[in-house]
């Protein structure tokens, strides 16, 4: 990636418990390594399954975490691990392999070595012979592993700082109250994504309200409705949030997380985002959303209603997706990530600070630098997404990546938006629901008989 430069805070915003010439980011831990992440959903991994083995029996799942290939599995009472990504006999892909049915342990599919996920050594080599040790080093690096409120989060630094520090806070309302409690009264909606987009590009466009009326025309936004933005900051424990009207906000935390507040109509409707951005890899990312609403709860006991709130939810994410992939794409020909400012870029600003204070440091970097230790930094930079094409005139240009879950994607034809031209019409959205809810009532009646 390019150099960045150091951008001042803009004239115009305000900061309240800081001087307009402090850095917002001051407070926050350079150590990113040492931190918990968000990795997956506990929904997506599941138990092992008792007596299965081989073919028949659950597969692991495989990620990444900061450049680190990890397999994340559960046992046969359903206890999450995670360890390294490679088996310590032939340097395999343990996530290629299965979760043993009659020991809970992963098993890798090149010899059939299984792995313990409590102390990452092999307990079992089939093609061993009776009286023979099993090599003490075979093993692979553990990754401690937390879940709460339905996501997995992981710990890519020393396993020994794990213990001390303190576990990821809870998805809450303003007063404190956890969202994911059936008795907070919000239903939710989890997704996860990998997108071959750098986290950075995406936390810096979440902390950014000025782009909804033209990013988001269609869904979320509108045009008509565009407003001169005065941003007021405020730090918190550990971040630091923005707001442009009273009761909404955009929120960052640590060491990639971002935090919404959007209630559609303030004191009635109430709306909380979380979204961990986690850096898969130089130039990729898996984003971790959840969306907590107290209104329309009803509709996630009828399954077409749900999909449609899934999917606004997935289109409005898929159309900063089409951008962002355009501005990686200008970054990798060398532009710059920031040019020009205004008052309202505070918030992406100081995380720019931040993220040259952590992830973006040039020779002790958070990134991992190969098996065997041989991978120079300038060559991360070269892993990412944009494989290559070649144009009519044999010529390598940049291939545009495709994404399965992208609901405005257009596959095969190049030449067309991203996103529609025109918003769909409002009646279309309101048809399937409400043939859902005159069935549903039909159904009540006829069974009240």
């Amino acid at each position: 990636m390019p150099e960045w430069s150091e951008p001042l805070l803009p004239a115009g915003s305000t900061t309240k418990g800081t001087s307009e010439s402090s850095l917002l980011h001051s407070h926050l831990p350079v150590d990113v390594r040492n931190q918990w992440y968000a990795i997956g959903l506990s929904n997506d991994l599941p138990k092992a399954k008792v007596g299965q083995v081989g073919a028949a029996a659950s597969a692991p799942m495989a990620s990444s975490l900061l450049g680190d290939p990890l397999v994340l599995w559960r046992d046969l009472s359903g206890k999450a691990y995670c360890v390294a990504d490679k088996c310590p006999h032939r340097s395999a892909p343990l996530s290629l392999g299965k979760v043993n049915g009659d020991t809970g342990h992963v098993e890798c599919i090149y010899h059939g070595w299984q792995i313990d996920g409590v102390s990452g050594k092999v307990v079992e080599i089939p093609a061993m012979m009776e009286g023979k040790a099993i090599p003490s080093n075979a093993k692979v690096q553990v990754y401690p592993i937390f879940e709460q409120d339905g996501v997995i989060y992981i710990w890519p630094g020393n396993p020994e700082n794990a213990r001390g520090a303190a576990l990821p806070p809870r998805d809450m309302t303003d007063s404190g109250m956890p969202l994911a409690e059936a008795s907070s009264g919000f239903a939710m909606s989890f997704m996860c994504l990998d997108l071959p987009i750098d986290h950075a590009l995406m936390v810096e466009n979440l902390l950014d309200p000025a782009h909804i009326p033209f990013a988001h025309e269609g869904t979320i936004g509108n045009r008509k409705k565009i407003e001169k933005l005065h941003m007021t900051v405020t730090k918190t424990a550990n971040g630091f949030r923005g707001s442009v009207k009273e009761g909404y906000y955009n929120g960052f935390e640590a060491p990639c997380n971002i935090v919404l507040h959007t209630p559609p109509i303030p004191g009635k409707m109430d709306m909380y985002q979380y979204i961990g951005c986690t850096p898969t890899a130089p130039g990729q990312m898996r984003m971790i959303y959840r969306v907590y609403r107290n209104f329309a709860t009803w509709a996630e006991k009828i399954p077409p209603l749900r999909r449609i709130f899934e999917n606004m939810s997935k289109k409005i994410i898929f159309q900063d997706y089409q951008l962002l992939l355009g501005q990686q794409m200008r970054l990798r020909e060398g532009a710059l990530a920031w040019n020009s400012t205004i008052q309202v870029d505070c918030l992406p600003l100081a995380y720019r600070r931040y993220w040259q204070r952590s992830f973006g440091k040039k020779t002790d970097g958070p990134w991992w630098r190969g098996w065997d230790g041989k991978m120079e930094i300038e060559d991360l930079e070269k892993i990412g997404s944009w494989d290559k094409e070649f144009d009519c005139n044999g010529c390598a240009v940049p291939k545009k990546p495709h994404h399965p879950q992208n609901v405005l994607e257009i596959p095969g034809t190049v030449t067309q938006p991203l996103r529609p031209t025109a918003p769909t019409p409002w009646w279309r959205w309101w048809v399937p629901p409400l043939a859902a809810a005159l069935l549903a009532t039909a159904l009540s009646r006829k069974v009240s008989f």
